[in-house]
């Protein structure tokens, strides 16, 4: 999900007005055409009686055990180990005392963050961090066994009138991580750089964190809010992905009793399937449908623009409005998030707006069909992807968003293309279309490499490149066939060498280790065997990621590298904006046939 989810709230209550226009009293000197207009447009909507609340992160934290370290690891003595040593025989481990003194596991202290619309079964990223008085020298190479993450406070906060000392105080178990750790991106040199430690996507949310709707000062009534949400249930739909998602990682919940009541208490909330739900005459509770999950930012704005009901007599002229100006590029980027909105019925407007002669009024109309369940835009946002750079990241986010074959086809023509930011946009959107490791095995043709990071290597008989990842995976593409060392010899990080000499059929491979001296393997020239070759001496992702941006370097290889080449993604304020622009976008080649 959206990483930056805890944002979104605050962002569409700044910024809606600007993107879709708000009706406002006629003004001295306003023609009769915008006066018209404006009595069009005079619709109640969910956003003039709510406002967005619950957009904020929560801190979540663990004490855990990292194993598997090389004799670089301490548990100090301190609150920390007596938190740990419970935790450990709780879950029924033996030698607790033995494995906390071994100089080959380290006493880590956990954190990560739920954001804002969260569900169980997302996952997080996770800081591991050594604790004051900590001899450990280097968490690389180590494990992070199960660490269940809760929320903490303290007496103060919770009792400002507390005469006692301040106290800790943990509560649920709202998460679980565990994984490998990668340690240092930065300068390996730096000892700091091998004391802390991230693992992407190695948290699993154990907590269902909806949005809420909090209903205005002149609104708050039971009448209201129920609209609200039946309204909002009435328009949106989840779909069955997101329980296949829950169920995939349901063997990785690690619930207390009370976060068990916690989530209980929610599902009576929010129903299986239900977007929206009043519990009071105060708070509707919202969830982000599985359509949306990777643009929570969108969906907040299309449900403020969602009409709360609408008088007879105005239904039509609202209709043929929106319709009249998604033709129009100045008013079209507004008009499709209203026509969004409405839901399925608004398909034949959006249709014709996919037969405009401007690209912007197209890419609209195809992101709104996407988002509605609808592949008539696929098509149009695949070209535009190719041919407008300013709307590429849209594209693949609309592209991702429906789990069709046609999409899948798509984007994996995309994978062949010369532009490496499209390229390696299209492979992140099919991987966010399902990133259960079944499909990234057979379809995206990756393996999960020394249980450090993921190799794919797809799109054979395409132009070479390799890409690797900086942030939330830990993953290494290979486009095209035959990816090859050249001669060369290097160090990749501190403890792994790799030398070809001109003109050998072979790479060596080296390990030079304090506990166990020297280690040599050798593979063949092909980069994919390398990077394996490498994992099986231990070496992992950030030894990896140091190994290609030297062989880049000392250009060693047959094609180029390249790190997190994705796509820029301007704001939606601005894509409004240039919409006035009449030079903006402006497309007048033939629209592509449609597929429905």
């Amino acid at each position: 999900m959206n990483r930056c989810l805890w944002m979104v709230g605050v962002l569409v209550l700044g910024m809606l007005a600007a993107v879709t226009g708000c009706v406002s009293p006629q003004t001295r000197g306003q023609s009769a055409e915008e006066t018209e207009r404006d009595k069009d447009l005079d619709v109640r909507t969910i956003g003039q009686v709510t406002e967005v609340s619950n957009v904020q992160q929560i801190q979540i934290s663990g004490v855990g055990l990292v194993t598997g370290l090389e004799g670089t690891g301490h548990s100090p003595n301190s609150t920390y180990r007596t938190m740990l040593e419970q935790q450990l025989r709780k879950q029924k481990v033996e030698n607790v005392k033995g494995l906390l003194d071994s100089p080959n596991n380290a006493l880590v202290l956990v954190t990560a963050f739920i954001p804002a619309g969260a569900r169980r079964g997302d996952v997080l990223d996770v800081e591991v961090t050594l604790p004051p008085g900590s001899k450990a020298t280097s968490l690389r190479g180590g494990y992070l066994d199960d660490c269940i993450l809760r929320d903490y406070d303290n007496t103060k906060s919770l009792l400002p009138k507390y005469g006692g000392s301040d106290r800790l105080l943990s509560g649920h178990i709202l998460a679980h991580a565990r994984g490998p750790l990668l340690v240092g991106f930065g300068n390996q040199d730096e000892p700091a750089e091998q004391r802390k430690a991230r693992i992407w996507g190695g948290g699993i949310c154990n907590l269902e964190r909806p949005f809420y709707l909090l209903m205005k000062h002149d609104e708050k009534s039971a009448r209201i809010a129920n609209a609200v949400a039946d309204r909002l249930n009435l328009m949106f739909q989840d779909d069955l992905r997101a329980q296949r998602v829950i169920q995939e990682n349901r063997r990785l919940y690690l619930e207390d009793e009370v976060t068990k009541q916690l989530n209980q208490k929610q599902d009576q909330n929010l129903a299986r399937g239900e977007m929206a739900r009043a519990v009071n005459k105060e708070l509707i509770h919202l969830r982000v449908p599985y359509a949306y999950r990777y643009n929570a930012e969108r969906y907040l704005r299309v449900a403020c623009l969602t009409p709360l009901h609408e008088v007879t007599e105005q239904r039509g002229r609202y209709r043929r409005r929106l319709q009249k100006m998604l033709l129009d590029p100045a008013d079209t980027v507004r008009a499709a998030l209203r026509l969004e909105s409405l839901g399925k019925e608004s398909m034949p407007a959006l249709k014709r707006g996919l037969e405009s002669e401007h690209a912007l009024v197209r890419f609209v109309a195809a992101e709104a069909l996407a988002y509605l369940g609808s592949t008539a835009g696929v098509e149009e946002l695949a070209h535009l992807a190719e041919q407008q750079p300013e709307l590429r990241m849209y594209c693949l986010m609309a592209l991702s968003s429906l789990d069709e074959g046609i999409c899948r086809t798509k984007l994996a023509e995309m994978l062949t293309l010369d532009d490496a930011a499209l390229r390696c946009g299209a492979f992140r959107a099919l991987r966010l279309l399902d990133e259960s490791p079944s499909r990234l095995h057979k379809e995206l043709g990756g393996e999960f490499v020394g249980q450090s990071f993921w190799l794919h290597q797809v799109a054979p008989k395409s132009q070479r490149l390799v890409h690797f990842a900086l942030g939330k995976k830990a993953e290494i593409v290979l486009f095209g066939d035959d990816i090859q060392l050249g001669a060369v010899k290097l160090l990749a990080g501190s403890d792994f060498a790799v030398s070809v000499e001109q003109g050998d059929d072979r790479c060596t491979v080296s390990r030079i280790s304090t506990q166990g001296g020297v280690t040599r393997k050798q593979t063949t020239l092909l980069l994919a065997d390398v990077l394996r070759t490498l994992a099986e001496l231990g070496g992992g992702y950030p030894e990896a990621v140091d190994l290609l941006r030297k062989l880049d370097d000392r250009q060693a290889l047959n094609c180029p590298v390249v790190a997190n080449a994705l796509p820029a993604l301007i704001s939606v304020e601005d894509l409004a904006d240039a919409g006035r622009n009449p030079s903006f976008l402006k497309d007048n080649t033939a629209p592509k046939k449609r597929t429905e």
